[in-house]
């Protein structure tokens, strides 16, 4: 490996001038002042010799930190921005830092979080560094030049490590990427040679237009100036003259616009009335126009406006083609309504469904809430008190009650679905200081209150679940009676009985009834009651765990 192993020059010699900046630093390795010996691990070996490379000397300010000196741009001494270098014999978790010390821009990217970018030989891809680690201020120490520092932990021994301040772009990349756009002929695109630099490189002149208007173009240029141009024909009378132009090119003829107004106002009016007037001469002039040079002219409508502005004169190509696209459009418009028109009559069929389905619905829980009631007060009279006329209870809980009647008369004269849902409490029955739930379960009134204050679905479904079934039941207990595939050797336990299981949903239905009239949230949150009461059964059989453990250990000690 070519290297070159020089000692820091001290600060304040003539060493200290970006004027004794010469070539870039070519394998050039920094050794601690007065250090003796071989070079090891650690001793930073800096390279700039390669193409778009910069870096014209590095001085060590400590163990840790080195400034960096950047070479000029050619024939700008006084710009100096760019850089590109590498650095390899590095040590593994050595922290760096690293300053630009001779910048010659007052305001840079970097202030605004810009990074300088990194790669390695094992990671090849453009990286930026942390913007935390790049700092960007004036120096009074170099001659009040700029100075971009940042900090950096090298990994890796084995690589090579390239920092650059932007993503390079190098000239030879750049003449492979133009050799292969002419390998592809391309009718659009010329490349000539413009000259050479300084350096004898080539300097490519770049033409991206279609091939019929490069001949303007080039005349456009020659003269320097930029002007609207307008096709003519073949002869066309001039101030009494008759100009030739040629059969088969037909040359560009600018014309004058109107005071204050701009090129592209004129040229689009033009256009828009040479179209009006073939839109109106669409059969007649196809069925006139045999000869391929034949023009159509038409002066641009608002005759005040337009004055100066000359005949539009255009070909029969230009005109068919621009008739061809506006029929095109207008097909293409004619299926796009006829698509929004179907679309919509969906959308209505849709909207009569959901009405249908939302009245559906709400006859469903009318008749629901009605027969939980009927089974409530049978179960309440059967067990209770004497037997009672079926057919009295019947027709007591089939007929609404009148303020429940006013209710549901109100809401079939509004827009909305889904009448209100009558308070929770009312839908229970209450008796000696017991609550009853459907079905033959009863709970603590008291503790049923308490329970409706509980805010969230998951501390209500939990406590609920206790309630009903106790700690001790719901400890040996699964929701499904399937044993878990966590656990290899794991035995299923009971399930939990299904009428409780619904019971629970149909509490937990009521109070969420209070909150939203929404059916898809609703069957949203009442998916997840199973999910809740499995959580309960984890943290009930975990504190038994933790209880028994505190058991062992007091019963050890």
């Amino acid at each position: 490996m070519a290297e070159r192993s020089q000692t820091v020059p001290e600060a304040g010699n003539d060493m200290g001038n970006d004027d004794a900046i010469g070539g870039n630093v070519s394998k050039y390795m920094v050794l601690p002042s007065g250090y003796c010996g071989q070079s090891k691990k650690g001793h930073l070996i800096f390279d700039a010799c390669f193409e778009s490379g910069n870096l014209g000397r590095v001085d060590q300010v400590s163990e840790f930190e080195y400034d960096l000196f950047i070479r000029p741009d050619t024939c700008n001494p006084r710009f100096r921005v760019w850089f590109n270098f590498t650095v390899e014999n590095v040590k593994e978790s050595q922290r760096v830092i690293f300053n630009i010390v001779n910048f010659s821009k007052t305001k840079s990217l970097y202030r605004d979080g810009m990074a300088p970018m990194v790669k390695s030989t094992s990671r090849p891809k453009w990286q930026r560094l942390p913007p935390k680690n790049v700092y960007y201020y004036r120096c009074p120490d170099h001659r009040k030049n700029y100075v971009m520092s940042f900090a950096f932990c090298f990994d890796r021994e084995e690589d090579i490590y390239q920092f650059a301040y932007c993503y390079p772009y190098t000239y030879t990349r750049f003449q492979h990427y133009l050799d292969s756009l002419q390998k592809r002929n391309m009718d659009y695109f010329f490349r000539e040679q413009l000259g050479q630099s300084v350096q004898q490189r080539q300097l490519d002149l770049l033409t991206i237009t279609s091939p019929e208007d490069k001949s303007d173009l080039e005349n456009s240029v020659m003269q320097k100036k930029i002007k609207i141009p307008k096709l003519s024909l073949n002869h066309v009378e001039e101030d009494g003259e008759v100009k030739d132009y040629g059969e088969e090119d037909l040359q560009l003829r600018h014309i004058k616009r109107p005071e204050g107004r701009k090129p592209s106002e004129v040229a689009h009016k033009s256009i828009e009335a040479v179209v009006a007037r073939l839109e109106k001469q669409n059969g007649l002039s196809l069925g006139h126009s045999t000869c391929p040079e034949e023009v159509f002219v038409e002066a641009s409508p608002g005759t005040e406006d337009m004055d100066s502005l000359e005949d539009a004169v255009v070909p029969r190509a230009l005109y068919e083609e621009l008739l061809r696209n506006y029929q095109q459009q207008q097909e293409e418009m004619r299926h796009l309504q006829q698509e929004l028109e179907r679309t919509r009559r969906q959308l209505v069929q849709q909207a009569k469904k959901l009405k249908e389905y939302g009245a559906l619905v709400s006859e469903m829980k009318e008749l629901r809430d009605l027969n939980r009631r009927l089974q409530d007060v049978l179960l309440l009279r059967l067990g209770s008190g004497p037997a009672i006329d079926l057919e009295k209870v019947k027709s007591e809980c089939l007929e609404p009650e009148p303020e429940l009647r006013s209710t549901f008369s109100e809401e079939a004269n509004t827009s909305s679905y889904y009448p209100a849902p009558a308070p929770v409490m009312d839908k229970y029955i209450l008796d000696n200081g017991k609550v009853h739930l459907g079905s033959g379960i009863w709970v603590d009134e008291e503790k049923w209150h308490q329970l409706q204050v509980t805010q969230g679905d998951s501390k209500y479904t939990k406590n609920l679940a206790v309630m009903i079934w106790g700690t001790d039941v719901l400890k040996n207990r699964s929701v499904t009676g399937v044993a878990t595939k966590k656990k290899k050797d794991a035995v299923p336990k009971p399930p939990l009985s299904p009428h409780k299981l619904s019971i629970v949903r149909e509490c937990l239905y009521d109070r969420i009834a209070q909150e939203t009239v929404d059916e898809t949230e609703i069957a949203q949150r009442l998916s997840k009651v199973n999910k809740y009461i499995c959580e309960k059964i984890m943290d009930i059989n975990k504190s038994c765990k933790n209880e028994e453990r505190r058991e062992a250990k007091y019963n050890l000690q």
